[in-house]
């Protein structure tokens, strides 16, 4: 196969990739549009397949519009900015389709309309950003697309205001510096409150004084904390956050820590939430499991619900919020177990022997170890809920071998210009 070439790009798939085909060949080209001619060059050739980048658009899309970042297509982060936003969600809706119509093989399922996101920039309250060196500086920013190399960011046009304050707070200071020990860094924030959090990574040892020095001087940090050889910290590491009403109850005040999983996009979460107390279906006689529950995103809604909620997660701090926020939120309903999904189902099989409704939020690598466990707890509905797709078909494959039915899919715009969502699927126990 020659170094460069032209190919026609038929389709988007999984990965926020253009696919078009040469002499028989599948080829992927990212930052591409359908319809588009373009001139790409070689960086991996497979037996099926070739991995291109984009050199020239000799025939452009209809669909391609400006992008609205100078970055886009030399930072990693995004992969959809090309394309006006009602395009991306039917996009990613097609693509959604191919993955789990083509990687599920039993049953039939409904895949439903996307939900936008209420907001498609300025919406990400959690940015994870890498310390690389540029001309003898350390520059503050994301990796390069599949590389390791890092791009300087200024200002990102998907993080909320207060995460771009605190990230210019932080270029500033590192800008003062020809040597820093800082490898990577985790801003979150709470719009509620105005503040924010910072972690850093840092594989040599710091000073105390050093958090100190950079959270009073750059507005709107709250807390800091040093992850690496050593932890220590400064000022306070929770956040706040106050819920809207939620499908006739009561608002939610919640708190979690800074180091624990919390949704990147507070609005469309509301959404998740709704969806997903509205496909449990409760009526206040109903026990309820939610496995990789946090600091209770879902466990809390639910148990407004339910006659009682288990919640499960392997970290303690998420664990301890959790609590806290049943505590705060008047829900004594709510029992949270700090440990594996595995050994937390365990425990509930001691106490009882089935529950009506399972609610799992797993990471990406999935819930493979957990599904034969959970299927032993007799639940007629459980809501599966996922960013990562291939691995989201994969388990939903073992829990229909396991007797259960998909009976319907809805994608959540989570993530705008960029290739990733947010997925439910709902399955019953077969027969019902």
């Amino acid at each position: 196969m020659k170094k460069t070439f032209t190919v026609e790009i038929e389709k988007m798939v999984y990965g926020g990739r253009g696919m078009g085909r040469v002499n028989g060949k599948v080829v992927f080209v990212p930052f591409t549009a359908p319809g588009e001619k373009v001139q790409v060059e070689v960086v991996r050739e497979r037996k099926d397949y070739i991995e291109a980048v984009l050199k020239n658009i000799e025939r452009n899309s209809p669909l391609r519009v400006k992008p609205f970042c100078d970055l886009f297509g030399k930072c990693g982060g995004c992969q959809y900015q090309h394309l006006p936003y009602p395009e991306q969600l039917k996009l990613k809706e097609e693509t959604l389709q191919d993955t789990l119509h083509r990687l599920i093989r039993e049953g039939t399922f409904e895949v439903l309309t996307i939900i936008p996101s209420p907001h498609d920039r300025r919406y990400r309250i959690r940015a994870q950003l890498k310390v690389g060196m540029s001309a003898g500086r350390a520059v503050l920013g994301f990796y390069a697309w599949r590389t390791h190399r890092v791009v300087e960011v200024q200002e990102c046009p998907l993080l909320h205001p207060l995460v771009n304050g605190i990230l210019e707070g932080l270029r500033n200071w590192l800008g003062e510096r020809s040597k820093v020990p800082i490898k990577g860094v985790e801003i979150q924030v709470s719009p509620d409150e105005g503040k924010g959090v910072v972690s850093l990574r840092i594989e040599a040892s710091c000073h105390p004084k050093m958090l100190e020095e950079i959270g009073q001087r750059i507005s709107g940090v709250k807390g800091m904390i040093v992850k690496g050889k050593q932890k220590i910290s400064w000022g306070e590491w929770t956040l706040f956050y106050d819920w809207p009403e939620l499908l006739g109850k009561k608002r939610l005040h919640i708190q979690t820590s800074g180091e624990s999983f919390f949704q990147v996009n507070p609005y469309q979460n509301w959404n998740l939430m709704r969806k997903v107390v509205e496909w449990a279906g409760l009526t206040g006689q109903e026990r309820v499991l939610d496995l990789f529950c946090g600091s209770g995103n879902l466990t809390l809604p639910l148990a407004q619900r339910a006659w009682k909620v288990w919640g499960i997660d392997q970290d303690p701090q998420a664990i301890e919020h959790a609590a806290e926020n049943a505590r705060k939120n008047n829900l004594p309903n709510c029992q949270f177990i700090a440990a594996s999904a595995e050994e937390g189902i365990k425990l509930v099989l001691r106490e009882i022997d089935s529950v009506d409704v399972v609610v799992l939020d797993p990471p990406r690598s999935g819930a493979r170890g957990t599904l034969d466990l959970l299927a032993s707890l007799r639940p007629p509905k459980i809501l599966y809920v996922s960013c990562e797709q291939p691995t989201l078909a994969r388990d939903l494959t073992r829990l229909i071998a396991l007797g259960y039915n998909v009976k319907r899919i809805q994608p959540l715009d989570m993530f705008p210009q960029t290739y990733h969502i947010e997925v439910i699927g709902e399955l019953t126990r077969g027969g019902m």
